[in-house]
């Protein structure tokens, strides 16, 4: 293999490949959450406005999409806007998340600052400026919006004029991502995201032009038809647009889950060894051209945000990948979003688009599950937020926070730790610190995490677990 491992770490790497594992975009994972109706939800957000209130984040899910990518897990509704009715279902749309935007800050609370705004979806960009325009004044007009808050949006280049990435500056937002995924023409076609090069090339120009504080790339490696070659190649056209943050995702591969993913040509999917070659290979590409690799699957330049928030410890995990704004309660609002009360639990509101609006037009809220958190949930979050962002638990840390002894609370845990420790997952330091190798055990982290998941099997780390998890590895 062209990147650094050892014949002994590969042997390693096998035996612990390919297992159906949890990414731990949060903790417990959605798997394990249960219905909640709006008054429980209501009794979350009173908790998480006691003294004293965090700050805010907020999520806005923009489902639409004009064409289907069949890599993707998200919730979107592929809907031509010259499809018979597309125009109303989206003005609907718009006006239960309005509806929404207003019920989410009333049981917010007064006082917060909303410190963070994000985009995602769907495509943002399936909207119009004048669509957009309105959310953001339904923001501005219901929560207290900072004056330096970071507003940020997910677009898909192939939407991207100038003249929209302009107006989406004069829309208040400061930091932009890039849908990339691959430059390769092969597998853009293969997974119905054709686009050129120039394109991204011209699109990174754009925002650059219109001010942009942060330019941020998301690509994919592990899908049909990608060779370490091609990605290599990926990977330095990719520096060579200079993008501040990166995130280099592993292809989850789920088609029990995702019915648009049986449509991939699964022979010619790369195997695990590939994919270790693949991450490596990619990641010392980024490190070479002066990037910081952070948590399990982000890149960085050392002045981006991404990368202080790791050395001042406010980096944090969520569904949105590794993100800044540690100690923010996020509220999240549309179709299928997320919201995470800090240290008080996960609400998610229903997927199916039909029922949000519904809901809303009819004075309900569209909530439907979630998950209030046991003590020994938040203790395990702790743990697990360490192991992903910062890539070791200190034991003293934990002990602190929690008034536990690290030792004895986790007693089994650090029996199977053994195991991991000697076939060099992680290294115990004399302090109890436990720290992840590079590289085997960033690229193993997944199985170091299980270890700490009580949702899971005890032998899910070495084993998998029956739940239809993507691919570690």
């Amino acid at each position: 293999m062209s990147a650094s491992i050892s014949d002994a770490d590969l042997a390693i790497f096998r035996r612990y490949a390919g297992l159906s594992l949890p990414r731990h975009v949060s903790y417990p994972m959605p798997t394990w959450w249960q219905d909640v109706d709006e008054t429980e939800a209501a009794a979350l957000y009173e908790v998480s406005r006691g003294e004293p209130a965090n700050d805010l984040s907020l999520y806005v899910h923009v489902p639409f999409c004009e064409k289907l990518c069949k890599f993707c897990a998200c919730t979107r509704v592929v809907l031509p806007k010259d499809k018979s009715g597309a125009t109303e279902r989206v003005e609907a749309y718009l006006a239960a998340m309005e509806r929404e935007i207003a019920c989410r800050a009333d049981l917010a609370g007064d006082g917060r600052a909303l410190r963070q705004v994000h985009w995602g979806g769907g495509s943002p960009l399936y909207l119009t400026s004048e669509q957009m325009s309105r959310i953001q004044n339904a923001i501005s007009k219901a929560f207290s919006l900072a004056p330096d808050a970071e507003i940020a949006v997910e677009i898909d280049p192939r939407q991207a004029t100038r003249e929209r990435i302009e107006g989406l500056r004069r829309l208040g937002f400061n930091r932009i991502s890039l849908g990339v995924q691959d430059f390769n023409e092969q597998v853009q076609e293969h997974v119905h995201r054709v686009q050129p090069f120039e394109l991204v090339r011209d699109t990174v120009e754009a925002c650059r032009a219109a001010g942009f504080a942060s330019v941020n790339f998301d690509l994919i490696y592990g899908l049909p038809y990608q060779t370490v070659e091609t990605v290599r190649d990926a990977v330095e056209r990719s520096i060579g647009l200079s993008p501040d943050r990166v995130a280099y995702y592993h292809y989850a591969q789920i088609p029990e889950k995702i019915a648009t993913q049986r449509g991939m040509d699964y022979t010619k999917l790369p195997d695990s060894d590939t994919k270790l070659e693949m991450f490596l290979s990619g990641v010392s590409q980024f490190e070479e051209a002066g990037y910081e690799f952070v948590g399990l699957d982000h890149l960085a330049k050392p002045d981006e945000s991404l990368a202080r928030a790791r050395a001042e410890g406010t980096l944090q995990r969520n569904f949105q990948g590794m993100t800044t704004g540690g100690g923010l309660d996020l509220i999240a609002v549309g179709a299928s979003s997320i919201s995470h009360l800090a240290g008080v639990g996960f609400l998610q509101n229903t997927r199916d688009i039909a029922a949000y609006v519904e809901s809303l037009e009819n004075g309900k809220g569209p909530i439907h599950r979630g998950k209030r958190f046991t003590r020994d949930d938040l203790i395990r979050q702790a743990v697990l937020a360490d192991l992903y962002c910062l890539t070791e638990v200190r034991a003293d840390r934990i002990e602190r926070q929690f008034g536990i002894v690290f030792g004895e609370y986790f007693a089994r845990e650090l029996k199977i730790l053994e195991e991991l420790e000697k076939d060099g997952l992680i290294v115990r330091g004399a302090d109890e610190t436990i720290r992840v190798t590079y590289p085997l055990g960033r690229v193993l982290l997944r199985n170091i995490a299980a270890v700490f998941d009580a949702y899971l099997a005890p032998d899910a780390y070495r084993a998998g677990e029956r739940e239809c998890f993507s691919a570690n590895a």
